[in-house]
């Protein structure tokens, strides 16, 4: 009999024993690759480059003029200006809303911005507001930027801001500068790791993207002075690469095929700052966007060629709007 408990109790020993080493060694967490959640939504993004419902991603003044004259208020999209409040009180679009880019993400987490309706980004020069456009667009909303932003309406000076893209046409500072020469990467990185911490591709970007709000742009001067210390993407066609050329030592990479993990992803640097330019730098800040959440270093260089070499351009040129668009104004 003795036995027989002894043993029992030997059984019940192992029992929890068993179950205590268990409970101290749970099984582990399945293991998130942030980058490829990420990614996946900027291959396609990148690849098609439309908003989230196919429209193009600068809206016009006129387009915007006409819809919000047309006496239908159902189709207005909601408008989110991103300059600072002081600017905004001299001159904003009727029934826009007025927030920073760093309070983007709490303005969605809060219910301001919500899906359903398009989101119209606007700024001074449309370079601000194509960083929030490529985020909400990865994020699943409907969200287009105005071209040129608030220079594109109006040259109206009691507006502050409206004269920025015309100050920065004036001269052509680097334009001299330009090499047809080219550059090919041929060294191949491995990934950034986002290191969010999060397990979703929409909670990795909003942990993301408050980290490159304040730090997104640099300018030509910078660029120039420097340019070995970058790793400098032209994001032209091939051909507007070579003529009229592009600033030395950079890489082209082409719109619509290049950023993809397919293409060219994996040949940009994770140990040197990235520079994107494009023509207005709206396109570049859109992208430059996208590489932040993925956990590059990138900046847009602003204004794009339109600030350094404007003289050499052939298309995509800054001209002040020939029609005043101060009817939708609100001052």
């Amino acid at each position: 009999m003795l036995k027989r408990v002894a043993l029992a109790f030997l059984a019940m020993a192992l029992i929890f024993a068993v179950g205590c080493k268990d409970d101290d060694n749970p099984a582990a967490p399945a293991t998130v690759d942030e980058f490829a959640l990420v990614a996946a939504l900027g291959d396609a993004y990148f690849t098609n480059y439309t908003s989230t419902s196919g429209a193009a991603l600068n809206m016009t003044a006129q387009q915007l003029f006409e819809n919000l004259q047309d006496g239908n208020t159902a189709n207005d999209p909601v408008i989110v200006d991103y300059r600072s409040a002081t600017d905004f009180a001299t001159g904003h679009i009727r029934g826009a809303v007025n927030i920073s880019l760093a309070n983007l993400v709490a303005k969605i987490d809060d219910g301001t911005l919500t899906k359903g309706k398009t989101i119209l980004n606007v700024c001074y020069t449309g370079q601000t507001a194509s960083v929030a456009t490529a985020f909400l667009n990865l994020m699943g909303f409907d969200a287009v930027n105005l071209g040129w932003g608030m220079c594109g309406l109006t040259t109206d000076g009691t507006i502050n801001g409206t004269d920025k893209w015309a100050a920065q046409i004036a001269a052509d500072e680097f334009a001299g500068q330009l090499t047809a020469t080219e550059s090919t990467p041929t060294q191949t990185y491995t990934y950034p790791n986002p290191n969010s911490g999060k397990k979703t591709a929409a909670e990795i970007m909003k942990a993301r993207f408050g980290s490159i709000t304040s730090s997104w742009s640099i300018s030509a001067a910078d660029v120039f002075a420097n340019p070995a210390n970058y790793f400098i993407v032209n994001y032209w066609p091939k051909a507007e690469y070579l003529n009229p050329g592009h600033i030395p030592g950079a890489y082209c990479f082409e719109p619509k095929v290049s950023m993809t993990q397919a293409a060219m992803l994996k040949n940009l640097p994770t140990d040197k700052t990235i520079v994107v330019y494009c023509y207005s730098g709206q396109t570049s800040a859109q992208l430059v966007s996208y590489l932040g959440m993925l956990g590059y270093n990138a900046k847009s260089l602003m204004f794009g060629m339109n600030g350094f070499a404007y003289g050499k351009m052939t298309k995509s040129k800054y001209v002040p709007p020939a029609t005043d668009y101060s009817a939708i104004i609100v001052k």
